[in-house]
């Protein structure tokens, strides 16, 4: 299995490793420009997920729940996303509805959770099934019909995390034979029609029917330059379920963390107002770098940021990643967000409602973002760097009314 499973993902892994060891400067360059926008004058949400993992062990008791809704009030988040279902492992059903109403009791908007992977059968001479999913196989596709079914009863908002995509090709006699019943020759092509149909088909339908308040959630993952390719549809799909949500993780590798601030903005334009919230998780990455992804999503304009997840920073147990990403400095990256939660917090408040105006990054290191509210110019600064630039601390952050000017 683990040999397979690293084949089917392998493509995007290579293809981002590539793009991430090029210049910096020529990556901001690729970025495609995106237009000043008026942020919604809402309150800003800060938001949680628990992976099936929590949900199972820790939150599965009182006690542990206690401790979890202590910390989630004193850092200001209101909203939680509890997980029904990833990499095989189910929630039962009944201890879903306990801890939704648990939540609810103390305060919180309680929303749902799938992530749709190993869906397939186990193939022979394999422990387990493959990770990324053949969606031309019919079992897989009543099976996430019945996880969506299934928590939909229970939660009138569910996201589906990014797992939506497929890399099947040649190598797949069954994808191969249901592309030539189809008559699509363009691999792409298939691969986006597949999506789609799963989207409105198995997830859409099933859902509206078992419960007609539904409201299904698509998120797109970080690697933009490869959502066509893997059969993401952003523009369209975001119409067909009326929201969608955006990776806006950066993390180590990536020497363009200002993406994390531009995906934000650029999805919400393509969509044309449809990306409700950016998610963000500890995974490979410093705790510096942990805290300046919460600050991007923020100025990229979010409604909402959501901290992925429970399980990564106040857990004893992480639960299973897809690929054997780390969240290497979990208790770092806690306190590191702690440490900055009133400055988000006060920075959330004066993005809401504000005219988001052009961003960009410096040579230095250090972003500038501009925005106007009441009729007054504003420049938020962010450095990225491990040592003062430009007047402003290590990873340091200010935001300035530009006065005589």
């Amino acid at each position: 299995m683990k040999s397979k499973n690293k084949f089917f993902f392998g493509t995007i892994l290579s293809a981002v490793a590539v793009i991430w060891a090029s210049d910096a400067a020529a990556e901001a360059e690729k970025m495609f420009p995106v237009a000043s926008a008026k942020v919604p004058e809402t309150k800003h949400v800060f938001s949680m997920s628990c992976k099936v993992t929590a949900v199972n062990g820790d939150l599965a008791t009182a006690e542990g729940r206690a401790k979890a809704i202590a910390w989630w009030k004193k850092y200001g988040f209101t909203k939680l996303w509890l997980e029904s279902y990833r990499h095989g492992e189910r929630v039962p059903t009944e201890r879903l509805v306990e801890e939704r109403d648990a939540f609810r009791a103390e305060g919180f908007e309680v929303c749902g959770m799938i992530t749709p992977t190993m869906l397939n059968d186990t193939e022979p001479g394999k422990d387990e099934p493959q990770m990324v999913v053949c969606w031309s196989d019919p079992k897989a596709r009543e099976r996430i019909r019945e996880e969506c079914v299934r928590a939909v009863k229970v939660f009138d908002t569910v996201i589906i995390d990014d797992f939506l995509f497929s890399c099947c090709g040649d190598g797949c006699a069954r994808c191969r034979a249901d592309k030539a019943a189809r008559n699509v020759a363009d691999w792409e092509e298939y691969r986006r029609t597949l999506m789609y149909e799963v989207c409105e088909r198995d997830i859409l339908h099933g859902a509206k029917k078992a419960n007609p308040k539904s409201h299904i959630i698509i998120k797109y993952p970080c690697w933009w330059r490869l959502y066509e390719k893997r059969g993401y549809s952003p523009a369209r799909q975001a119409a067909l379920f009326g929201e969608c949500w955006v990776g806006t993780e950066t993390r180590d590798a990536n020497p363009e963390p200002i993406q994390a601030c531009w995906i934000m903005a650029w999805m919400n334009e393509i969509t044309g107002g449809r990306c409700g919230g950016g998610w963000y998780d500890a995974l490979d990455c410093t705790p510096e770098k942990f805290v300046e992804q919460a600050y991007y999503t923020i100025l990229g304009g979010a409604k909402e940021s959501l901290v992925h997840c429970y399980d990564y920073l106040l857990s004893d147990d992480p639960g299973r990643t897809a690929f054997g990403e780390k969240a290497g400095s979990p208790r770092k990256c806690r306190e590191a967000f702690e440490r900055a939660a009133p400055q988000l917090r006060k920075l959330a408040d004066f993005v809401s409602g504000a005219e988001r105006g052009s961003f960009s990054m410096g040579a230095d290191g250090v972003s500038a973002h501009e925005f106007t509210k009441g009729g007054r110019r504003f420049v938020a600064r962010l450095n990225t760097k491990d040592e003062p630039v430009a007047g402003l601390p290590a990873h340091g952050f200010e935001l300035k009314e530009c006065k005589g000017e």
